[in-house]
């Protein structure tokens, strides 16, 4: 048997001490249904355990079988908390199918639950991981096609919304540890320049100081490592009642220039698109406005470009040597490995030239 069906076989309910007492004395259940003034029936469901005693009830047994009324309470306390504990484990126990389709390894090495307990504990940690009660409640919040209150987005037709659901949990909770300012556009825009300067100059602490740097403007930038199943570039939406607005970003390619267009392609969503619409940038089976989507890599590309115009190189022929890349990319204050990406994507220089001067990230 298995500790909870020893502790189902062990419950008992204030009705058993009922049952052995008047056994005891040898009184039937007629007649001490008859001396308390209850119906027969109710007695028999009182000493099943099928209805609850009562503090009116308490007082009257103490009268009839002379055992106290705050004895009955406890055994009435006592057995509704072990009979809830029982329910709530075999509950968790059901929702141990929908729990395996998490990335429980992963979630447990970045330290978002602790994994190591039992079924029951582990339905526990995602649970409250996600805030919620139960798996309906989290299935209502992410996948339903009427959209919840808690989550702008349905994920019903992603490729796997429970690995999407936790890199996007990690990230509200990752922004609950920031300092933010009050949000001010007008500052977040201006200091997209600065965000420029980082990525043309890519010191080694680039991340924490593009995070410092948004959260002056009351933007909350936090960075999510990429999840088994859960392609994703970047997301963004507004929490804290849309005061804030958070800009997520993975770690999908492990290069700087995807993480530097992904930062403003999502940073162009903040600012021209509204506070009522949720971006996932990379994700399929999503319908989002691909000429929000559109308008945002075009200021993502100017951006990181500035003055360098990819038109004029597009139909060129002569191979780009690395010394080129370095000198063009200096001229305009483009790091050189987001430069050799541009190239790269409008195919003025082959996918496999030059990816040395890339820079590699992770989280």
């Amino acid at each position: 048997m298995t500790s909870e069906q020893i502790k189902e076989a062990l419950l008992t309910c204030p009705g058993d001490t009922i049952q052995e007492t008047i056994d005891s004395i040898g009184m039937p259940q007629r007649e001490l249904a008859e001396r308390l003034g209850y119906p027969s029936n109710k007695l028999n469901q009182l000493i099943k355990g099928d209805i609850s005693l009562t503090r009116d009830m308490a007082a009257k047994l103490e009268n009839v079988l002379g055992i106290p009324a705050g004895t009955w309470l406890e055994l009435e306390r006592m057995y509704q908390e072990e009979k809830l504990e029982l329910e709530e484990t075999a509950r968790r126990e059901h929702q141990w199918t929908w729990l395996q389709n998490f990335p429980l390894k992963q979630m447990g090495e970045l330290g978002v639950i602790n994994n190591s307990g039992g079924k029951s504990q582990q339905v526990r940690e995602v649970l409250s991981f996600f805030q919620v009660a139960s798996s309906t409640e989290w299935e209502q919040i992410y996948l339903a096609e009427q959209v919840s209150v808690a989550f702008k987005i349905s994920l019903a037709h992603t490729q796997n919304p429970f690995s999407l659901s936790v890199w996007l949990r990690m990230g509200e909770i990752q922004a609950e540890h920031l300092s933010l300012e009050p949000y001010a556009p007008e500052a977040f825009a201006n200091c997209l320049e600065a965000a420029r300067q980082i990525a043309f100059h890519q010191p080694a602490d680039f991340l924490e100081q593009l995070q410092t740097l948004c959260a002056k403007c009351g933007v909350a930038v936090v960075y999510t490592p990429m999840l088994p199943k859960a392609p994703v570039n970047g997301a963004t939406r507004w929490l804290k009642k849309r005061s804030h607005p958070l800009l997520q970003l993975s770690d999908r390619y492990k290069t700087a220039d995807h993480f530097w267009f992904a930062f403003f392609h999502e940073a162009a969503h903040i600012l021209k698109h509204g506070k009522t619409a949720v971006f996932l940038d990379g994700v399929d089976g999503i319908q989002q406005d691909e000429e929000k989507e559109a308008e945002a890599d075009r200021f993502a590309l100017h951006q990181l470009l500035g003055q360098f115009s990819l038109a004029s190189v597009k139909t060129r022929r002569k191979p780009w040597s690395e010394t080129e890349v370095v000198q063009t990319a200096q001229t305009f204050g483009i790091h050189p490995g987001i430069l050799v990406a541009q190239l790269q994507r409008i195919g003025s220089l082959p996918k496999a030239n030059l990816n040395g001067l890339k820079v590699r990230i992770g989280f």
